[in-house]
This record gives C-alpha cells, sequence and structure tokens, in this order.
C-alpha cells in the first residue's frame, strides 16, 4: 500500500516526510498507456506532489502541481489531496527518441528549462499558489525551491524513481525540514546526507518490495530519536464521473453540438487527468442541447 509518514525528531526538531507511491504510479501508467520515460516522469511528479501534501489540513484540501518544459515531455500535471487521492497526467505518453534507451532517464525528457506551478486550494477557494522557474526543471528541484524560497522552510529532497523497459518499479521520496527551534548543526548533517546522494542511495537500495519509512533513517542521519506521529494511505481516486463528463459538453457552442447530434453517432469523452472514458449517447447529447436553447430562448432554432 502506498503511505506518507510523517515524523520528527525529539531533540533535534528536524521534521520527515516519506511517501511511497509505486502503486499509484503504476495505475496511471498503465491508464494513460505510457512508454517507460513518461511513465517514470509522471512518478516523480506525484512523488513530489504526495510529498507537497503533508501539511494539508483537511481530507478537502489538494495540491496541484502543474509543470511546462522545454523536453519532448511538454510537461505534467498531477493532483493529491489530504485524503491521500491522487491523479495526474503528462503532456506526452510516448517518447520514441527515449523509450528504447536504458537506463531509463528523465532527465531529457524534462528539458533545461521550464516552469512549475503548485496551487493549495480547497473546493472553490485557492489558498496559496506560486510559480517558479527551475532550470533544469527536475521535479525533485521544485519541491526544495517551494519549500526553500516560497515557504521559506529550509528543506532537503530526495526522490527514486526506478523503472525498467517494461515499465515502473518503484517510487518514493524523503523531505527533511529546519524548523524556527531545530538543531542546526543536526540539520548540516543530514543535509549533507541528501547532497552526497546517501539519502537517494539508501531509497533506491529498498526495492520495489520493500517500502521505505523514515526509521529507516535513524542510523544514516544520527538521529536515533526519529519517530512516526502521522500516517495516512495514498491511493489513485479521481473525481471525475459520468456526469461531470457530460457537462462537458456544456462548453461546446450550439453549431457543434448540433453538428454532432446530426451525425447521429456516440461521443467518447476522455478524463485527462484519469485516462476514463465514458460513451455518450445521441439522446444524451439532445438533452444537452435542449438546455442550451432553453438557457438561449432567443437564439432558439429548430433541432435536428
Amino acid at each position: 500500500m502506498d503511505k506518507l509518514e510523517k515524523a520528527i525528531a525529539g531533540a533535534s526538531k528536524i521534521r520527515f516526510t516519506a511517501v511511497e507511491t509505486t502503486v499509484v504510479s503504476k495505475a496511471l501508467e498503465a491508464r494513460h498507456l505510457c512508454g517507460p520515460v513518461a511513465g517514470a516522469a509522471l512518478a516523480e511528479m506525484l512523488t513530489v506532489a504526495a510529498l507537497l501534501s503533508a501539511d494539508a489540513a483537511s481530507e478537502d484540501e489538494s495540491v496541484m502541481l502543474r509543470m511546462s518544459v522545454s523536453g519532448a515531455l511538454g510537461g505534467a500535471l498531477v493532483e493529491v489531496t489530504g485524503a491521500g487521492c491522487m491523479r495526474g497526467f503528462t503532456n506526452r505518453k510516448t517518447i520514441d527518441d527515449l523509450d528504447g534507451l536504458l537506463p531509463v532517464d528523465t532527465t531529457p525528457a524534462w528539458g533545461a528549462s521550464g516552469a512549475a506551478q503548485v496551487v493549495t486550494s480547497l473546493p472553490g477557494k485557492i489558498l496559496n499558489q506560486a510559480v517558479l522557474h527551475v532550470n533544469p526543471p527536475l521535479p525533485r528541484v521544485v519541491a526544495a525551491r517551494y519549500f526553500n524560497q516560497s515557504m521559506q522552510v529550509p528543506t532537503a529532497c530526495a526522490i527514486a524513481v526506478t523503472a525498467g523497459s517494461g515499465g515502473m518499479i518503484s517510487a518514493r521520496g524523503l523531505l527533511a525540514q529546519r524548523m524556527v527551534d531545530s538543531d542546526v548543526p543536526a540539520f548540516v548533517h543530514v543535509l549533507e546526507c541528501f547532497e552526497d546522494g546517501r539519502v537517494q542511495a539508501r531509497l533506491l537500495e529498498q526495492g520495489g518490495h520493500h517500502p521505505i519509512g523514515v526509521v529507516a533513517f535513524r542510523e544514516l542521519f544520527m538521529l536515533p530519536d526519529i519517530e512516526v506521529h502521522e500516517m495516512r494511505p495514498l491511493m489513485f481516486q479521481c473525481r471525475c464521473s459520468r456526469e461531470r463528463m457530460i457537462a462537458v459538453l456544456e462548453t461546446l457552442s450550439r453549431e457543434e453540438l448540433e453538428a454532432q447530434v446530426a451525425a447521429n453517432q456516440p461521443q467518447d469523452i476522455t478524463c485527462h487527468m484519469c485516462g476514463n472514458t465514458c460513451s455518450v449517447s445521441v439522446a444524451e447529447m439532445r438533452k444537452v442541447l435542449a438546455r442550451k436553447a432553453e438557457a438561449s430562448p432567443g437564439a432558439a432554432q429548430e433541432m435536428p
């Protein structure tokens, strides 16, 4: 089971967040028919967004991470709620020039430059948003930059996503944050462990069948009092529904709807966030067209 853990080292007051997103990453990779590179990139985004969601104050609060990049991937968008529901997609699903290469490397797909937007919201209300320009636009760099610059919280971040020619293998990440009253020398040691690659190596060592947890880093960080104080499950779940998908037709003009009804063919509508597809019948399209006619009686005309 994928999960998010929040922990703290009691004496040094250093805060940690660890996430495992392997199951969700594999599910969305399959739903979107991603190649190895896009699947790994999506896993990186999901892992970072899960880390960003750690401070959600309610189950309805959500964190959306959107990236636009110069690389072949084009960009990606993911969302995680305080309840642990995750969804997302990449702009491109397959990258022919990169998908046949091993080991799987997402760096060229992200490119040399890009921008990231982080939006924290409740239904109908934006709580906070930040736009970051990151070169190169790697998700883990976006997370560190967001906390260090936008939130003014000294933060180190590591993510470890492994994939092969058959797709995703594992995805996990770890944040360490220095609070106002944290022990500075202790945090400097933790920061060095991130910067010299030891944290990512430990994340990679665990393998797909051995979920990582914060307590596994006690010895590395020389902080034997790290204890988990909160844990929540992470799962794939989209807010799309048949009703919401049909409502998309309301955004079409009457002329476009009339043309679709005249063609007398059902229309397939796909949710970009999760890959679900529903078929809308001609009769349902007629109902949408009738509602638009009622809303604009002055423009009413005979329906086909």
